[in-house]
C-alpha cells in the first residue's frame, strides 16, 4: 500500500470496545474517507452448544466492532462503509452458529445505512485460499470445500470482488464461487440458496445408475447373493473414489482399510451420509472405520438390507425412515441425511443419555454429566483381567516402511477417539515410518469394559505387543491417549522386561493421586460436542465408555519410565478452534512430567494439534524420532 503512495499506520484495537474504536476513529480526524471492516474471530459450533462467552467472543469483534464503526461515522462524509460479512451466515455447512448470526447481522446494518442514505457495502466472501482466516484450513479442508462445490477464492479474485462490490451500488452481496458440477454431484444436503443451481431431478447420481433407494432395493431383491454383493460393492467403491477425488473406482483397493486409502473423519462421515440416502438404512457414526475395508462395508450394508426386507415404492428412501436399522444405532434416534441425528419428540421417548450429558456439560456441570456415564458403565459386561476376554481391539495399520521402529498410536478414552484421530498426522509422515493404531477395549457394542486400572492397562499391554509382533516401536498418544501410552510403557518396562523405544505425549495433562485435578473437563467435553457435526450423535456404547475410562486413568500407575519420552506442548488456548487461532497461553497448559522428557512445542491449540496443525506435530515427530536413532546406544 504504501508503495502506491498510501499513508499506513498500524494500531492495536479491541473491536468489541466502544472507547477505543472512538480512539481510533478520532486519531484519523477529518482525513477520514472510509472504512472498512474486517475484524473477525471464530469459535465454531453448533446453536445448542452457544453460551454468553461464546456468543460474545464472535459477535464482539464483527457485530459489535461494526455498529460502533456505524455510530461513530455516521455524521461525517464517507465515500464508502465496507463490511467484510461471511457466507458462512447464508449457505456454509452447519457448526457455524454464532458465527453466522454475526455476518447477517453485518448484512442488516448494511441495508438499514443504505436506507438512512448512508454509503454501506456488505461483502457475504466465501473463504478466502492462504489468506485471512482460511489460511489455517489444511489441503484436505480445502479439498473438502471443493468437492462441495465451493472452492476457495484467490487473494486476486477476492480484491476483483471487492472492486465490483464496491461499484454495485447494492447493499448486501455474496462474492462466492460456485462449482455447480462439483454442487450437483454433492450426496448430503444442499444450502437452500443453492438448490435451484443443482435441482433434485438433474443431480448426478455417481456412476451408479438408479442409486436412489427404492430402486437400489428392487435390484438388490432381484439379484442372487452374488449380485447383491457385487452391487453393494460397487456402490460403496463408487462413493468413495468420489469423494477421495478418483475419476474411477478402479483406483481403490476393496480390501485396503478405509484410513490407509486416506479417508479421515469428515469424508468418512460423508461416505456414511451418502450410503444412507442410496440405501435408505440407519448407519452409525463410525460405521466407515468400524467395517475397516470397503469389502466389509459392503457385507454389512447386505447384512443390514436383508434384515430390512424391500423398500415398498411409496416408502420414503430418506435415512431413518427405513424399516430396518443397523447395529448400533439402538433403536432411539434416526439419522437426518446431513449425518446429524434427531432426537426423538418427547411424547415417545425419554431423553436419552447423550441428551442428559449435553445438558449437564452446557450448564457447567461436566461433573456430574460424567458421573452419569460411569453409572451407565456399571451395568455394561466387564473384565478384572486380560484373561476373561476372548478377543482384543486388533490394531489397523495406517502405513507401512521397511526400516525404524514401529509407531504405535493409542487412540483417547473419549467419545471422539478412534483409530481415525491419527489418520491426519499419519499422512505428513510420508511413508517414512511404520504406523499402527490400536483401539481401547469397550467402545463398540457389545464390548466388555475393564472394571479396573490393572485391567485396562494389562489390556493395553497386550494389544501393544500383538502389534509389535517382537519389532522395537514407539507408543504415541494424543491426549488422554498420552496417558493410556505412558501406563502402558510402564507396564511393558515392570511387568515383561520390554522397553519402548520411545513414548510421545501429545498435549497430556498429567493426572495424579487418583484425580483430575488441573485437567479442563468442562472444556475437554465441550470441545468433544463441536465434533458431532462429524461423528453423528454420540451413542450410548461410546459414552458410557469414555464415562468408564474417565473414571479409570486417574487410577493408571504412572511411575517413570525408562524410555525416551517426547512431550509436545500446545502454545495456545485449550478451546475449540473457530476461524481464527486461538490466543496464545500464558499459563494453564500441559507441562512435562518429568526434568528428563524433552519438550517441544507446537503454535496450535489441543484440537488443531492433530487436525490442521498436524503437519507441524508431524515435523517435530519426526526430528525426534530421528534424533534417537541416531543417538549413542544406552548402557
Amino acid at each position: 500500500m504504501r508503495g502506491l503512495g498510501a499513508e499506513v499506520s498500524v494500531v492495536a484495537c479491541d473491536m468489541s470496545d466502544r472507547s477505543a474504536v472512538a480512539g481510533v476513529v478520532e486519531g484519523v480526524g477529518s482525513g477520514l474517507v472510509g472504512v472498512v471492516h474486517a475484524a473477525g474471530a471464530g469459535d465454531n459450533g453448533l446453536v445448542g452448544s452457544m453460551d454468553g462467552a461464546r456468543l460474545d467472543r464472535v459477535l464482539g469483534a464483527k457485530a459489535d466492532g461494526a455498529w460502533y464503526l456505524h455510530e461513530l461515522t455516521r455524521e461525517r462524509e464517507l465515500a464508502f462503509f465496507v463490511l467484510f460479512s461471511s457466507a458462512g451466515g447464508s449457505v456454509l455447512a452447519a457448526g457455524q452458529a454464532n458465527y453466522a448470526a454475526a455476518n447477517v447481522f453485518l448484512d442488516a446494518l448494511a441495508v438499514q445505512r443504505r436506507a438512512e442514505g448512508l454509503p454501506a457495502t456488505s461483502l457475504a466472501y466465501g473463504l478466502w485460499a492462504g489468506a485471512g482466516m482460511g489460511q489455517w484450513l489444511g489441503e484436505a479442508d480445502l479439498e473438502r470445500m471443493r468437492r462441495q462445490g465451493l472452492p476457495a477464492l484467490q487473494p486476486d479474485q477476492g480484491l476483483a470482488l471487492f472492486d465490483a462490490g464496491l461499484a454495485s451500488g447494492k447493499a448486501a452481496l455474496v462474492p462466492l464461487p460456485i462449482d455447480v458440477t462439483a454442487l450437483r454431484t454433492r450426496t448430503d444436503t444442499i444450502p437452500a440458496l443453492l438448490r435451484d443451481l443443482a435441482p433434485t431431478t438433474t443431480r448426478r447420481r455417481s456412476t451408479v445408475s438408479k442409486a436412489d433407494a427404492t430402486s437400489l432395493r428392487l435390484r438388490f431383491a432381484q439379484a442372487d447373493e452374488a449380485g447383491q454383493e457385487a452391487l453393494l460393492m460397487e456402490l460403496v467403491l463408487d462413493r468413495a473414489a468420489t469423494l477421495l477425488g478418483y475419476s474411477s473406482a478402479d483406483a481403490l483397493d476393496a480390501q485396503r482399510d478405509f484410513l490407509e486409502s486416506g479417508f479421515d473423519s469428515l469424508s468418512a462421515m460423508e461416505l456414511r451420509n451418502a450410503l444412507m440416502k442410496d440405501t435408505g438404512l440407519r448407519l452409525p457414526p463410525m460405521v466407515v472405520f468400524d467395517s475397516k475395508s470397503p469389502t466389509e462395508l459392503a457385507r454389512l450394508l447386505r447384512t443390514d438390507l436383508l434384515a430390512a426386507g424391500p423398500l415398498a415404492t411409496g416408502d420414503s428412501a430418506e435415512p431413518g425412515t427405513s424399516a430396518g436399522s443397523s447395529g448400533g444405532t439402538g433403536g432411539t434416534q434416526s439419522a437426518t441425511a446431513t449425518g446429524q441425528a434427531v432426537a426423538p419428540s418427547a411424547d415417545r421417548q425419554p431423553e436419552t443419555l447423550r441428551d442428559m450429558f449435553h445438558a449437564a456439560v452446557v450448564s457447567g456441570r461436566a461433573d456430574k454429566g460424567f458421573a452419569l456415564l460411569q453409572a451407565a458403565a456399571d451395568v455394561r459386561p466387564g473384565f478384572g483381567s486380560v484373561d476373561e476376554i476372548d478377543r482384543l481391539p486388533a490394531a489397523v495399520r495406517l502405513a507401512d516402511a521397511p526400516e525404524g521402529p514401529h509407531l504405535i498410536c493409542l487412540s483417547t478414552p473419549m467419545a471422539t477417539g478412534g483409530v481415525h484421530q491419527h489418520a491426519r498426522l499419519v499422512s505428513h509422515f510420508g511413508g517414512r515410518h511404520k504406523i499402527s493404531a490400536l483401539p481401547v477395549p469397550g467402545f463398540l457394542a457389545g464390548e466388555s469394559l475393564p472394571t479396573s486400572s490393572d485391567a485396562a492397562v494389562q489390556a493395553l499391554a497386550r494389544s501393544v505387543l500383538d502389534t509389535a509382533g517382537g519389532e522395537p516401536f514407539v507408543l504415541l498418544g494424543y491426549s488422554s491417549g498420552g496417558t493410556l501410552a505412558y501406563a502402558t510403557a510402564g507396564h511393558l518396562e515392570r511387568e515383561y522386561g520390554v522397553r519402548p523405544a520411545g513414548v510421545i505425549l501429545l498435549d497430556t495433562f498429567k493426572v495424579h493421586d487418583g484425580g483430575s485435578d488441573g485437567v479442563p473437563l468442562d472444556g475437554l467435553a465441550l470441545g468433544m460436542f463441536e465434533k458431532e457435526a462429524v461423528f453423528g450423535r454420540f451413542d450410548s456404547s461410546r459414552l458410557s465408555a469414555m464415562g468408564r475410562w474417565v473414571e479409570l486413568v486417574p487410577q493408571l500407575p504412572l511411575n517413570p519410565v525408562e524410555s525416551p519420552v517426547l512431550f509436545v506442548q500446545c502454545t495456545q488456548s485449550f478451546v475449540p478452534d473457530g476461524d481464527d487461532m486461538s490466543p496464545d497461553l500464558v499459563d494453564g497448559r500441559a507441562e512435562p512430567w518429568e526434568a528428563a522428557h524433552t519438550l517441544r512445542t507446537v503454535r496450535a491449540n489441543h484440537f488443531t494439534l492433530v487436525e490442521d496443525r498436524a503437519e507441524e506435530t508431524a515435523q517435530v515427530i519426526d526430528a525426534w524420532l530421528a534424533s534417537q536413532e541416531s543417538a549413542p546406544a544406552a548402557e
